[in-house]
């Protein structure tokens, strides 16, 4: 494996590994309450917050009482407006290994599948112990390959 692609790779998991912190960390608070907690804390009005973010004072009040979930140009507007730097980070729902491990174990069982299929309308039918070792000779080609065919 690359140094640069392992490096990525690390580089990507502990990003993942981060954002889940600051995720536990809300304690499950919406982005309106979020808001209205830093705006509160400010001892800014929804009015003052909206003028500064250059939205709709209505747009402020949805969003505080979660009736509106805003776009990311309005949050970063709002979140500017409060002095504040938002992070957008993806939280990995698996190590990136296993996402691509189960990946090729999907794509591989279906090429097999389908080279069962015309081997059984030739009336050649495999033994399981065949299919079993195709399929992991095809799990470990996608693995090695380039990806095009691990993910189309």
């Amino acid at each position: 494996m690359k140094k640069t692609f392992r490096a990525e790779k690390l580089l990507i998991e502990e990003i993942s590994q981060s954002a889940k912190t600051v995720h536990k960390a809300l304690r499950g608070l919406k982005i309106g309450e979020f808001v209205k907690l830093i705006r509160s804390q400010l001892k800014m009005s929804q009015k003052a917050l909206a003028k500064r973010a250059g939205v709709p004072q209505s747009t402020v009040s949805r969003i505080e009482l979660n009736q509106k979930e805003p776009n990311l140009s309005t949050i970063s507007k709002i979140f500017d407006a409060l002095s504040c730097n938002i992070v957008v980070a993806p939280i990995l729902k698996e190590p990136i290994d296993v996402i691509r491990n189960k990946q090729a174990k999907s794509v591989a069982k279906k090429h097999i599948e389908y080279l069962k299929g015309t081997m059984n309308l030739e009336k050649q039918k495999p033994d399981n112990k065949l299919l079993e070792e195709l399929t992991k000779q095809e799990e470990e080609e996608l693995l090695q390959g380039s990806g095009t065919k691990l993910w189309e």
